[in-house]
């Protein structure tokens, strides 16, 4: 773990949770990285050049992105860490039971497990002390990120494929990303018409080129 108190991680941590959360902590679950598209080439390429101090994934289910994430910062050697948000309660197609993506997610009295899952698989990766959890809505977290003066180099949205939802964190995220830092959106794909649409308006708002490397879609903040 790393307490120093001149770290990233460890000023991220204190400025969120004003503790250390795992202090204590035991996996209660054996490792369980199942995810989608969580090892895309554009993070290797994104993180090799501009080393960010700061990742915020949005979104992160199991956490397979949040740890490949923290890894390739410290294959970089980047100083950081990765703030992973999530209400780790499921989306409406991990609920809905005539979904193809119904029970992945295990209950307990009908409580989702999936942050227990998550907790397991960052600890058991050894990546705790690049890894920032915050469970919470995108919404309430990054009105919290904004208020506690947090801004990232690259921020990573897969959390809702709603069109609503998708532009919402899109627009309130951007707003915390630092100038020529990148945003990384997922399941930009037929099978998700509402992410497709949602982020094409919004590089239309923003007046940026909309990049795409399937399933991802790309666009970086102008340098000010």
């Amino acid at each position: 773990m790393t307490d120093q108190p001149g770290s990233i991680f460890w000023a991220l941590m204190r400025r969120i949770h004003n503790d250390n959360i795992y202090a204590g902590y035991i996996p209660t679950c054996e490792e369980d990285r199942q995810g989608w598209n969580s090892t895309h080439q554009a993070f290797e390429e994104i993180i090799r050049v501009m080393r960010p101090s700061v990742v915020i994934d949005v979104g992160v289910w199991k956490g397979a992105s949040t740890i490949y994430l923290a890894s390739l910062m410290k294959q970089n050697a980047a100083d950081g860490a990765v703030i992973a948000i999530d209400t780790f309660l499921g989306s409406v197609e991990h609920w809905d039971p005539n979904s193809g993506f119904a029970g992945l997610i295990p209950h307990r009295f009908g409580m989702p497990l999936l942050y227990e899952q998550f907790l397991s698989n960052v600890v058991r990766s050894g990546m705790h002390d690049r890894i920032v959890p915050l469970p919470q809505t995108t919404t309430i977290a990054g009105s919290l990120l904004s208020r506690l003066g947090v801004q990232a180099g690259l921020i990573h949205i897969d959390a809702s494929h709603e069109f609503e939802d998708v532009l919402r964190d899109a627009r309130l995220y951007w707003d915390i990303l630092l100038p020529g830092g990148f945003l990384i959106g997922d399941d930009y794909a037929p099978d998700w018409p509402g992410v497709v649409r949602a982020a094409d308006l919004f590089a239309e708002e923003k007046h940026v080129p909309l990049m795409q490397s399937p399933p991802k879609w790309i666009v970086r903040k102008p340098v000010q």
